[in-house]
């Protein structure tokens, strides 16, 4: 679908204390969750099972280590692998690709594909477009690694959260194009000209509470600058031209999640370029070439942030099957 730009659009500035006050949060958290991280992955704390294969820098971003993983039955001389490209979320701010570590470890053994969970500079030190940027870097650079394993011609990327807007955002670059045959959005923020009282209430009324309210202006503070157009395409994936991503697309949102509606509403926009049928469900349906879910009744990052007692059985349950989905969805329409 190729149309007219929008008109840009920009954010009122924050006042000097609200500045303040979102930059001293932010690092604080950064700086619990950058310790957090470093325990829980010693030696005899953090699962060998989920360790990556090795990790590995790439000379044009020699910052930047990224973790990979090959299914343990692989031996030197099998056939190439299918490659999906992981992209951790976190607000553009937080947490590092150790963080998806189980899930990169189980969805590589599970389904024999090799996965790279790719790192990428955190805000507010590097705001958009840098991480973009580097992504492109990075993701090029993998593709040209002749030492992996990779048949180039089975390639997806995906994430969840943060990491979905970049995979959408990185993918659109002129760098990548039809390099990439699919890509897997999990609750992804793609409008950030939808304000979060606008987001809020275009939830379902017995929501409850959003773990997204309190922190969405901080995160939006820290990744992108006054000065920003909120209706670029590579920021709002919303407002991204069809022919610029991927074939394939799946995209999943949560139910009580302020970003659902926007995923869905992008969702539609893709899947109306082409003259294929919807197939499936209200909460679950596919066309021309584009895979809507709604995963009903759970929040933002259900499938990281687990809970306890009968919750987390939901959880568990639900995230192995939308993990399988992926799989599936991946096997089908890209890895053929």
């Amino acid at each position: 679908m190729t149309s007219q730009p929008p008109a840009p659009m920009y954010r009122t500035p924050y006042p000097f204390s609200t500045r303040l006050f979102y930059a001293t949060k932010l690092y604080l958290i950064k700086f619990v969750i950058k310790i957090f991280l470093r325990v829980v992955n010693l030696p005899g704390i953090r699962k060998k099972e989920h360790q990556p294969t090795f990790t590995k820098v790439y000379p044009v971003q020699p910052s930047l280590r990224h973790r990979v993983f090959f299914p343990k039955t692989y031996k030197s001389g099998d056939v190439l692998l299918p490659l999906y490209l992981n992209l951790h979320g976190g607000g553009f701010a937080l947490f590092e690709p150790v963080a998806d570590d189980e899930f990169c470890a189980d969805f590589c053994n599970k389904n024999n594909v090799l996965v790279i969970s790719l790192n990428y500079p955190l805000a507010p030190a590097n705001r958009y477009p840098k991480p973009v940027y580097a992504l492109v870097d990075v993701v090029e650079a993998v593709l040209e690694d002749e030492s992996l394993p990779i048949d180039r011609k089975k390639v997806t990327i995906g994430g969840s959260s943060a990491g979905a807007n970049l995979s959408l955002a990185c993918i659109q670059d002129p760098t990548l194009q039809g390099k990439i045959g699919g890509l897997v959005a999990l609750y992804p923020p793609c409008d950030m000209s939808t304000s979060t009282s606008v987001a809020m209430a275009s939830r379902p009324a017995n929501a409850g509470k959003d773990m997204l309210e309190s922190g969405a202006d901080m995160f939006n503070w820290g990744f992108f600058t006054d000065d920003q157009n909120l209706k670029d395409p590579q920021l709002s994936p919303k407002y991204a031209d069809r022919t610029k991503l991927p074939p394939k697309l799946y995209i999943v949102g949560c139910d009580f999640d302020l970003l659902c509606k926007g995923s869905e509403i992008m969702a539609k926009k893709f899947a109306s370029v082409g003259h294929g049928k919807r197939t499936g469900t209200h909460d679950c349906w596919e066309q021309n070439g584009v895979k809507w879910e709604r995963v009903i009744g759970e929040e933002h990052a259900f499938d990281r942030v687990l809970g306890s007692g009968e919750v987390k059985a939901r959880r568990l349950k639900i995230r192995t099957e939308l993990y399988a989905s992926v799989a599936e969805f991946s096997f089908r329409e890209v890895y053929v």
